[in-house]
């Protein structure tokens, strides 16, 4: 494949009107020219958005087949196939994904993807399709889908193997979609400037569900005299609808205007969007149009609409079939223009950064590159070497460790260079099948180290070196390395910060004054950014300066924990079910200052009595913190496990997990707890507030505020519910910000950019 384009061909049912047909019609064309040529076929008739594909350059044809000419249809595919040669074929549709992948069987295309859009089957699915699914899915080389809803539906409802899933989010343009108010698109519809719309884009289907949408209305109504209800779309339960209006005494405040061409001018004119579908909503294209126009939205959290919206932020979710709920959220933003700017600005800029066409073909992109085997930029894969003095169990390593596991190999191939000893991880690296070279550095002038070391990164071809800020030797001896190498890009990796509270600092002098030599630094935040150009001088001048990259911290994102998942837990961990569980997972070390946990859980033990304190981890200071626990009179109430390689197992059985460290990086513990839906209390210091929301998935107190540790360890005591929302948002953040697939894309298209910049 090196050298030349990747030929993409989809073949769907036809281009009629919808969400998954417009997908067809706004990826197709914007797919890089330079990398991929595309070409789509209709098995059936055009559809009226066919023609949208016309001055696009993309070959479109129709083969005019009925269901009934099965035959003649993937005769008619061969032939197509054979003619345009692609290397992958998309498929979308019944027929089109089993008439489509036997004719790729036929004509020899090497993969063939099937690109699902629905959450679920409106009817279960005949014998014949079901054994032409598993017959195919041998010959089937992917799966994409458009909302992480799909999982458990693509593998446990129809099979597939979650191996070969991945998730594409749908995109818009934004710039399509102007975010300021103009009503003059509804000006004939009864509508006046002063009124508040409330809208709803949606085929008149029943789980669409209008009369929910009606009966909400009717609420809102009588609680915002100017409010108005659009109702944009057509289909076939119009009638019930109307006749419902009716009933609710709506008919001049509700306004169907059926199907809209000018749905982006429509969407300008509402205040609030609206979606109120029982059955699973993907993806919906027409919430995304809506959040690009920079209107918040109140939807129902079926399927992958709570993977678009951020409770509070951008809007809200509420049970489906609840109109109760649906008016209680709409009435308040109706009510409140601030808030519904800053909705609607929150929601813009979401798409912009998540939900673009530009990041959702990109990452189409991808995927199909890795599907046929070709980095998308390179043509190959990014050979990087990752140099450290040795590894251990820290956090560092840990991350590097999971980053290897989801590197895309078709994108970069990996390996780890010990100086000194392989070190107490090396087994797991090994173990993964990574390569794991240890060069014996016997000491501090050992000189033939660096001569090793190059010797390796030539005969690798190395691409691209990674040191981190803590392994010294490797951060010196591994740049020089890779200059004497010839390696063409050199990366240094930051995982501290507020080292100046104790007298140290992240980077020394020396690592600074020669950042010019490095062609990126990585840091974990923006905060940590900020940290080192005051306190240590980075970016103050063009030596000292490097192309800045935050990727924050990643981990494998665990399934939700069940009531099952935390009785076991406690099991593990010898607690009760009624005593509220403290833990804190941290190395015994001063910079954790275990100190300020211990007195804060003494000072509210008494408010507390059922209070039980769970340390995990192991260091030098366990001695002396057992004394502290001693003299604190918490003995009896605290449990030390030591080092456990077992966390994310224990971490449902906690009521609440704590940091109480003087300066940290941007802690994967915590990450990890907030992933088991447990609040977080933890000390304001390093990149911490950039993942805790004070009051939205825990709270941040100073730096050894002992009064204030304890008092928001006995509101959490006392408040159950609290503690389960808490523990909500921070479930909702790590899905949404900091699972390790999205670190490893975002190292992935790092590397990529820095070699193909070089060549």
């Amino acid at each position: 494949m090196t050298g030349r384009r990747i030929r993409v061909m989809y073949v769907v049912p036809d281009l009629g009107v919808g969400g998954a047909e417009r997908h067809v019609t706004t990826l197709m064309p914007n797919l890089d020219r330079a990398k991929f040529d595309g070409a789509v076929v209709c098995i059936g008739a055009e559809g009226k958005l066919f023609a949208d594909l016309a001055h696009t350059g993309i070959p479109a044809v129709a083969l005019h087949r009925s269901k009934r000419e099965a035959l003649g249809a993937i005769s008619d595919l061969v032939r197509e196939m054979r003619k345009f040669a692609p290397d992958i074929i998309l498929t979308r549709g019944y027929n089109a994904e089993m008439l489509g992948r036997i004719a790729a069987r036929i004509a020899r295309v090497p993969h063939s993807v099937v690109w699902v859009h629905n959450c679920g089957d409106t009817e279960p699915r005949g014998r014949v399709r079901t054994l032409a699914d598993r017959l195919l899915d041998r010959r089937t080389s992917a799966y994409f889908g458009v909302a992480k809803a799909q999982l458990s539906y693509m593998v446990e409802d129809l099979g597939y193997d979650e191996n070969k899933i991945t998730i594409i989010y749908n995109g818009v343009e934004p710039e399509r979609f102007d975010p300021t108010d103009d009503r003059s698109a509804v000006a004939d519809l009864g509508i006046g400037e002063s009124d508040r719309v409330v809208g709803i884009l949606a085929a008149l289907r029943p789980e669409k569900d209008h009369a929910n949408f009606l009966h909400a209305a009717r609420a809102v109504a009588d609680a915002v005299p100017n409010a108005k209800f659009l109702i944009i779309g057509d289909g076939p339960m119009r009638p019930e609808i109307e006749e419902l209006r009716a009933e609710l005494n709506l008919a001049d405040r509700a306004i169907l205007t059926g199907s809209r061409s000018d749905v982006a001018q429509l969407l300008r004119a509402i205040d609030v969007f609206v979606l109120s579908s029982y059955s699973v909503e993907c993806f919906p294209m027409a919430l995304l149009e809506a959040m690009a126009s920079g209107r918040p939205a109140v939807c129902t959290a079926v399927g992958g609409v709570p993977e678009m919206i951020t409770e509070g932020t951008t809007g809200h979710l509420v049970p489906a079939h609840d109109s109760a709920a649906l008016a209680d959220r709409l009435v308040p933003i109706l009510s409140d223009q601030a808030l519904r700017q800053r909705m609607g600005a929150a929601a813009r800029a979401r798409v912009e950064e998540e939900f673009s066409l530009r990041v959702s073909v990109r990452a189409a992109e991808k995927a199909m590159s890795a599907v046929v085997g070709v980095n998308p930029e390179l043509g190959r894969p990014v050979r990087l070497t990752v140099v450290l003095d040795l590894t251990f169990v820290g956090g560092a390593e840990v991350l590097l460790l999971n980053l290897f596991k989801n590197f895309d190999p078709n994108v970069v191939v990996p390996r780890l260079i010990c100086l000194r000893e392989a070190g107490d991880l090396a087994a797991e690296f090994t173990a993964a099948g990574f390569d794991v070279e240890v060069l014996d550095r016997t000491g501090k002038f050992d000189t033939k180290t660096l001569p090793r070391l190059v010797r390796s990164l030539r005969g690798d071809k190395t691409d691209v070196l990674l040191v981190t800020h803590h392994h010294r030797a490797a951060l010196a001896l591994g740049r020089l390395a890779a200059k004497a190498a010839r390696v063409p890009v050199n990366i240094v990796a930051a995982h501290d910060m507020d080292l100046t509270s104790v007298g140290k600092r992240v980077f020394p002098k020396w690592a600074v004054n020669s950042f010019r030599y490095s062609d990126a630094l990585v840091l974990l935040s923006p905060s940590q950014g900020e940290y080192l150009h005051r306190e240590e001088g980075v970016g103050r001048n063009a030596r000292t300066s490097a192309r800045e990259v935050v990727i924050p911290n990643g981990i494998e994102l665990p399934p939700a924990a069940t009531a099952e998942d935390r009785q076991r837990a406690r099991l593990h961990l010898g607690v009760a079910e009624d005593d509220f569980v403290v833990g804190i997972v941290a190395r015994l070390s001063a910079q954790k200052a275990h100190q300020v946990l211990f007195q804060a859980v003494a000072a509210c033990s008494a408010a507390v009595p059922q209070l039980r304190l769970v340390v995990i981890g192991g260091g030098e200071r366990e001695a002396e913190l057992r004394e502290l626990a001693e003299e604190l009179g918490i003995a009896g109430r605290t449990s030390f496990l030591g080092i456990r390689r077992d966390v994310p197992a224990l971490l449902p059985g906690f009521d609440v997990a704590c940091l109480s460290s003087v300066h940290e990086g941007v802690p994967i513990t915590l990450i990890e707890a907030m992933a088991a839906a447990v609040p977080i209390v933890a000390t304001d210091c390093g990149s911490i507030r950039d993942i805790v929301g004070e009051g939205e998935q825990g709270y941040v107190v100073p730096v050894g505020d002992v009064k204030q540790f304890a008092d928001r360890l006995t509101t959490l005591a006392t408040d159950e519910s609290l503690r389960t929302q808490l523990g909500k948002n921070g479930r909702a953040r790590v899905e949404r910000e900091f699972q390790i697939e999205q670190t490893a894309k975002a190292y992935e298209q790092l590397l990529t950019d820095l070699v193909v910049g070089k060549q």
